[in-house]
């Protein structure tokens, strides 16, 4: 039987060959595991990652952050005054925002803190969420006059404006932002005779005008947006999804067994890739993380220990790797390392991912936005075993179970060059 090392280096005769130093290091399986935290549960602002800095909004400890700058493998708490548990943070040019709330009721107040001072500085709005947008300013959905209402600051938050006209008895939500960095807000309720009608809106920039994009009135609070102009959101028992950054909506039914009709977010991979959480305990039946690889069309359970806890939701890096915030601290899982394009072909930007890893059905390519021209699956002598032209979308879901067990490399071809990863069938 031949060696690896051989395989290896007959892989590297292949016109396609690819950097043997990357393929001998076999990168870490991408599996959930535990990275730190454990026993600890945030609220329902869970984590966020910026700048490939992982933030954890605890529970307990109320006043700090926890924080971690070497993905979850250490942690430290990020200390301010007391004024209730941790649900948002953002920063701009700096500044930092913190929204801050009770358990209990959610999000109430936020707060800045500037470099050249340190301290707390309130913004003097009863706030629900919030965003930073492009020119530094502020958009809030608050509680203002006994209404929830959308409102904007270009003072880091010492004066406030109205930011959306609303009809006699509407509310309004902060959606957040679509595939493409647009703000989307959606009014809510049914109005009085001669109000606008409810919707989803989105704008261009901060000093454009909102436009009404789809006249969907079904609840899109905690919805996940992608690069491919896909949008997901929870509503109970069923699954919300645009194709096409807002515009046009299908309503799905959640097939497995599900008995919440809230507690429960998606987190959009993008390529109809979807992970189904829920945080409210005894909502599901086998476990608290489901995955779908067919746009929200089917859905099983993922078999793994982060499924036995609740799981509030989920954020990425720059490098690929997914977090989730769960009620037993953090969980990670890392795609397979990107290997390095062959000898001959231009280096580029674009880097492609492939989960999960290993497999034994299918494998997602992912390509974060860069839309694939072609698909290539070598195995590790150098032979291709799959191709798979003109796909023309960032995402696809390759057929792997026919395969032998063994490690496989993905090629992916795009406008901006080619790349590579490593698949593992089992």
């Amino acid at each position: 039987m031949r060696s690896k090392a051989h395989e290896i280096q007959n892989l590297m005769m292949h016109k396609y060959v690819l950097v043997p130093a990357l393929l001998m290091s076999v990168s870490a399986l991408a599996q959930w595991q535990q990275v730190g935290l454990a026993g600890q549960s945030p609220t329902s602002g869970g984590l966020q990652v910026i700048d490939d800095v992982v933030y954890f909004h605890a529970e307990a400890d109320q006043g700090s952050l926890m924080r971690s700058t070497d993905k979850g493998e250490t942690w430290s708490a990020v200390q301010f005054a007391d004024h209730g548990a941790t649900w948002k943070t953002l920063f701009r040019d700096g500044v930092q925002y913190v929204n801050w709330g009770t358990v209990q009721e959610g999000p109430s107040d936020l707060f800045r803190i500037v470099p050249e001072a340190p301290a707390l500085i309130d913004a003097n709005v009863g706030i629900l969420n919030f965003e930073v947008m492009a020119d530094g300013g502020l958009l809030a959905c608050a509680v203002h006059d006994n209404r929830t209402a959308l409102l904007s600051s270009h003072d880091e938050g010492s004066t406030w404006e109205t930011a959306f006209p609303l009809g006699e008895g509407q509310d309004i939500r902060l959606i957040g932002r679509d595939g493409t960095a647009r703000m989307l807000v959606q009014t809510h309720e049914d109005p009085l005779d001669g109000a606008a009608m409810p919707g989803l809106f989105r704008r261009e920039g901060p000093s454009s005008a909102w436009e009404r994009i789809s006249d969907i009135q079904d609840d899109l609070a905690n919805a996940s947006a992608n690069a491919d102009g896909s949008i997901y959101a929870s509503n109970g028992l069923r699954v919300l999804r645009s194709l096409d950054n807002g515009a046009h909506w299908d309503v799905l039914s959640v097939n497995f067994p599900y008995n919440g009709l809230t507690g429960s977010r998606i987190f959009n991979m993008g390529g109809g890739h979807l992970y189904f959480m829920c945080f409210e305990a005894g909502a599901t039946l086998n476990g608290n993380l489901y995955e779908s690889y067919d746009r929200g069309a089917t859905w099983r359970p993922v078999q793994s220990e982060i499924s036995q806890h609740l799981i509030f939701n989920m954020d990425r890096d720059s490098k690929g790797s997914l977090y989730a915030a769960t009620s037993n601290g953090v969980y990670r899982m890392d795609p397979a390392v990107p290997a390095t394009v062959g000898v001959g072909e231009a280096q580029n930007s674009v880097r492609v991912y492939a989960y999960p890893v290993p497999t034994s059905d299918k494998v997602v390519v992912n390509t974060g936005g860069e839309v694939m021209e072609d698909l290539k699956l070598f195995d590790m002598g150098g032979h291709e075993v799959i191709f798979v032209p003109n796909i023309g979308k960032p995402a696809y879901i390759l057929q792997v179970g026919h395969l032998p067990a063994g490690m496989y490399i993905v090629r992916a071809t795009t406008r901006k060059g080619t790349t590579a990863a490593q698949v593992v069938v089992e």
